[in-house]
């Protein structure tokens, strides 16, 4: 692992999805004290369904893990 892997780009291309999903997993799991399971994604409504969380979780973790390995293995 290089001291400057904040600064390589392939880096940020893999943690920038990976960014957006931890906050649209942020927003589903807030949006579950709503009154009606609902957020809004691009100004509509989406009703939650039971499998959103669960997938939305391991496709950030697939994001997030793909982006430790490029900061870890690069180098």
């Amino acid at each position: 692992m290089r001291s400057d892997w904040l600064t390589d780009p392939l880096f940020w291309v893999a943690a920038l999805p990976a960014l957006a999903a931890s906050g649209l997993l942020a927003r589903m799991v807030l949006s579950l004290f709503s009154c009606c399971a609902a957020f809004t994604l691009r100004g509509r409504p989406v009703q939650l369904r039971w499998w959103m969380i669960p997938a939305t979780a391991t496709a950030c973790a697939l994001l997030w893990g793909l982006a430790a390995l490029f900061a870890v293995l690069d180098g």
